[in-house]
């Protein structure tokens, strides 16, 4: 950790060395320490270690201006395993299509040392699956809920709707439509079902991608 005030005053030959090879190593540290820097230049960076932040100074000189967490990729904060939708039908830089593709253990060893084999095995030594998400809608994990109990973290889910009765003329016994008789197993009165090949409600097509 180094901070200096960038300003070398004339001193002997032994004590500017010094005084100028601080300074380097502020602009070299991004003066980083607990306190901000006495001496602030517009555009300046600072590793705030008290905060945790890396900071950089205003245009006007007048303030700090966070630009992320220090040891962590300025990225949005985004870590590995990390999934965002992303409004091009191209992955961005360090991100992977969520595609259910299976990618190597080493190229992409952080992301593999964070979901490891939950979305697949891949070819069970050299890589790995990531999640298949192409047009699927995503659920919370239930985690002990009991709202969707008995499911497995990362597991799909297949459409459903959920079991109920159709009843006729607000009647509390099932009828057949204009008639007084019940409906019965086998008989006919003409209706007829509507509708497309699955249940969805409106939405928008985003692709989903992964960072590794």
């Amino acid at each position: 950790m180094s901070q200096h005030s960038f300003i070398v005053a004339n001193q002997a030959g032994a004590s500017y060395r010094a005084d100028v090879n601080s300074a380097l190593q502020a602009l070299a540290s991004h003066s980083s320490g607990a306190a901000a820097p006495t001496t602030p230049y517009a555009y300046q960076m600072w590793a705030d270690t008290n905060t945790g932040l890396l900071k950089i100074r205003n245009g006007a000189n007048s303030a700090w201006i966070t630009l992320g967490l220090l040891d962590v990729p300025l990225l949005g904060h985004i870590k590995p395993g990390m999934v965002v939708y992303h409004a091009k039908n191209a992955a961005p830089t360090g991100f992977l299509k969520a595609n259910g593709g299976a990618v190597s253990r080493t190229t992409y060893a952080d992301l593999f040392a964070e979901i490891g084999t939950t979305f697949g095995g891949g070819d069970g030594s050299t890589t790995f699956n990531v999640p298949e998400l192409r047009a699927e809608f995503i659920r919370g994990w239930d985690d002990s809920r009991g709202v969707d109990s008995g499911r497995t973290f990362g597991s799909a889910q297949a459409q459903s709707i959920e079991a109920h009765t159709h009843l006729y003329g607000g009647s509390s016994s099932i009828m057949a439509p204009g008639s007084n008789a019940a409906l019965t197993t086998g008989n006919s009165f003409g209706t007829s079902s509507y509708g497309g090949t699955e249940t969805r409600p409106r939405n928008i097509a985003l692709l989903a991608c992964i960072k590794y």
